[in-house]
């Protein structure tokens, strides 16, 4: 999977990617630049906001458990948390990856 975070903080995305990579939870991640980042108010109404997004590889079956890291550690503060399927991967590429995680 491609995990997803997006979060208004750079710093913060970079300190979720330095843990989860430590706990090796991502193989590898990226923080994208300023990014735009439209969201609907409680009425309804557009919001555009500036924000980053940090994507890392990882495992489907350690979603639960980097949430879990991340509601405990940041709270009230949690960032928008998401995963991507990979469809398609080379083989070689797979191996590198799953050697760098937690076996599942």
């Amino acid at each position: 999977m491609v995990l997803k975070a997006i979060d208004g903080n750079k710093e913060k995305l970079e300190a979720i990617a330095t843990l989860l990579i430590s706990e090796r939870l991502l193989a590898n991640a990226t923080i994208d630049a300023p990014a735009v980042f439209y969201e609907a108010d409680t009425i309804g109404v557009p919001q555009k906001k500036q924000t980053h997004v940090l994507s890392g590889i990882s495992k489907s079956l350690l979603f639960k458990t980097i949430n879990d890291l991340l509601r405990s550690t940041y709270q009230d503060e949690m960032p928008l948390l998401y995963s991507e399927p990979i469809i398609m991967l080379d083989p070689e590429h797979t191996e590198q990856i799953i050697a760098k995680l937690v076996k599942t």
